[in-house]
């Protein structure tokens, strides 16, 4: 699981990542100790450079999988002196951050939640309490109990992080909400999980449907099912069938029903003919595609029954050939990245 509220790596930590991307886990190790030890040299054991330099050796480890060992590092560098100006201050909350997401990591889940509860108290000192920094720093602990079944938790901080992050276009506001709908459906609530994004820009609402999608994605599960309806159901009334967003959400739905087992499932095949007559229903020019049957072998394998508005002739028959498989390509194109 990806690391909590992280800032962008540094030169050292880049350097070491992408050693570690190309199978060069030794030598990608030995920038960031280099980095370790010439800040200790130069800024001496305590100093605030020392413990960005044992942040980064715990988010090198973290991302080679040694996870235990990250976790000490990221308590080594919580542990030094608390800085006073405001840039160190959020480099602390950082590590702080980093500390719980290793927790959570390695199943210690009561622990990372005492950890990110203490992440939202210190963001309030930092940002001030009321700001966009500080409704940040609860959706990783809101997250955190989306994870461990406590929607309600969740629920109650994403009611109130969202529409702020949303309304100053912070980052964080599309996960914000996509979290608070995933919430909001667990608790089977009445209301518009996805009101809070009516007013925000096209390219922040995508953004909150491709990371509903992506956690759907990183963790597929038959609970999941509902809430990727309401993304479809979301995308499909905000831009339209046909738009990259909605076919990207349908394919979300044909992706997670055959990672839970069910590729004959009925929400697969809704989703697969929604998909492909959005992309195929008028074309080629001159021949209206009336409907298209979906159906499935035993195996998944899928076939397709289209119905045309008239007889085509041998040519045009062969186009519509051409779009029904162009459709299904960009179908599972999209289901498969």
């Amino acid at each position: 699981m990806p690391l909590p509220a992280q800032p962008p790596p540094s030169p050292a930590l880049a350097a070491a990542l992408h050693l570690l991307r190309t199978g060069m886990a030794e030598p990608a190790e030995t920038v960031v100790v280099k980095a370790a030890r010439d800040a200790k040299r130069d800024h001496g054991s305590g100093s605030h450079p020392l413990a960005l330099a044992y942040a980064d050796m715990a988010r090198f480890h973290h991302a080679a999988g040694e996870v235990k060992r990250a976790a000490t590092e990221f308590q080594h560098a919580v542990k030094y002196p608390a800085p006073a100006d405001p840039a160190a201050k959020k480099d602390r909350l950082a590590f702080l951050f980093g500390y719980a997401g290793c927790l959570a990591d390695l199943g210690r889940t009561a622990d990372a939640e005492k950890v990110l509860r203490q992440c939202v108290l210190k963001a309030r000192e930092v940002y001030g309490a009321g700001t966009a920094g500080a409704a940040a720093a609860t959706v990783p602990l809101a997250e955190h109990f989306l994870r461990t079944d406590f929607p309600a938790d969740a629920a109650r901080l994403l009611d109130a992080a969202a529409p702020s992050l949303i309304a100053h276009r912070d980052p964080l506001g599309p996960l914000a909400a996509a979290l608070k709908a995933e919430a909001h459906r667990l608790l089977n609530r009445t209301d518009d999980p996805f009101a809070d994004l009516e007013r925000a820009a096209p390219e922040t609402a995508a953004a909150a449907v491709a990371a509903g999608l992506e956690r759907a994605k990183a963790d597929p599960h038959p609970r999941r099912r509902p809430v990727l309806d309401d993304l479809v159901k979301y995308a499909c009334r905000r831009f339209g069938d046909g738009h990259a967003a909605a076919a990207d959400a349908l394919a979300g739905v044909v992706r997670h029903e055959a990672a839970v087992g069910a590729a004959t499932s009925p929400a697969r095949a809704a989703a697969v003919r929604r998909a492909v007559w959005s992309y195929a229903a008028h074309r080629p020019e001159g021949v209206v595609l009336e409907n298209v049957e979906v159906g499935f072998d035993p195996d998944g394998t899928l076939h397709l029954a289209p119905h045309l508005g008239r007889d085509p002739g041998k040519s045009e028959l062969s186009a519509v050939e051409g779009v029904l498989v162009a459709a299904l390509d960009d179908l599972f194109a999209r289901a498969t990245r």
